[in-house]
């Protein structure tokens, strides 16, 4: 195994192999976060077509967590049958974030067992909403936390502490 830093955030991990000149990122939300375009001149970002699905999924997956809300306040207005359009929304809503989602980790160049297993956990939990009355409440969870899992890429840059340079 050779230790190389991931060419996103820059944090050391290990490969088995590595190949000269190649970009090598530790996580599959490096792996995306680096498809997408840095900020140009006067913090104007270049228009590329992995800006616009990011900005499409974002979009939806506001969409389906703004439906499910509503849905939730005219449950409890006691408007039931509204409500359940409101829910339908959502929850359709939340399949296409999943499936677009999915195919972003599927087409990443770095593919991990743990990314395939949150992906397929989110689809477990979606699939076991079905069959109770409000599964829009579980779908927003699931597209949650996968939306949180593939983040975490753009996170570790973020938030990586800074070296301390010596006075």
């Amino acid at each position: 195994m050779v230790s190389v830093q991931c060419s996103y955030c820059g944090l050391p991990f290990r490969v088995r192999r590595a190949e000269p000149g190649s970009p090598l990122y530790c996580c599959s939300g490096c792996a995306l976060a680096s498809r997408l375009p840095p900020v140009g001149p006067q913090g104007q970002y270049p228009v590329t077509p992995a800006l616009v699905v990011a900005l499409v999924v974002g979009f939806a997956f506001f969409n389906q967590v703004l439906f499910w809300t509503v849905a939730v306040l005219l449950a409890r207005e006691g408007r039931a049958d509204t409500a359940r359009i409101f829910a339908g929304v959502s929850t359709g809503l939340a399949v296409l974030v999943w499936v677009a989602l999915a195919a972003g980790m599927w087409r990443a160049p770095v593919r991990h067992w743990t990314d395939a297993a949150v992906a397929l956990a989110g689809l477990l939990v979606m699939a076991t909403g079905w069959s109770r009355e409000w599964p829009a409440g579980r779908a927003v969870g699931a597209d949650a936390a996968l939306v949180l899992w593939l983040a975490r890429g753009w996170c570790k840059q973020k938030f990586r502490r800074k070296p301390v340079l010596p006075v």
